[in-house]
């Protein structure tokens, strides 16, 4: 397989980071193949948040953690452990469920 070109990956990366509001059984399967690719973990993880934050978001909390757990994303990302908590207890949007993100912070997650 040769290796992405420049231009692929940031339109992938762009992709990935505006995924949040489409449902997840239409982007489980873009979210798979991404995690192929470690350069594209960071925009992924981007759109897991945009998944639980926007309004439209939609995340399958039996499957986003496996994902989640799967990035190699830098030491101290910002919400990871947030955001492992609320799909741990089965949280999918933060709209749907508007107290769970703040119990998660306030667990210092």
């Amino acid at each position: 397989m040769t290796e992405p070109s420049e231009g692929l990956l940031r339109r992938a990366r762009r992709v990935l980071e505006c995924s949040g509001p489409v449902c997840w059984a239409v982007k489980e399967t873009t979210y798979r193949t991404a995690m192929r690719l470690p350069v594209l973990h960071p925009a992924l993880f981007r759109g897991l948040r945009a998944g639980f934050h926007d309004v439209y978001g939609d995340l399958e909390p039996g499957a986003a953690p496996a994902l989640l757990d799967g990035l190699d994303l830098p030491a101290g990302t910002e919400h990871l452990a947030e955001r492992r908590h609320v799909l741990a207890a089965g949280q999918s949007n933060h709209h749907r469920s508007p107290g769970a993100w703040d119990q998660a912070i306030r667990s210092g997650s």
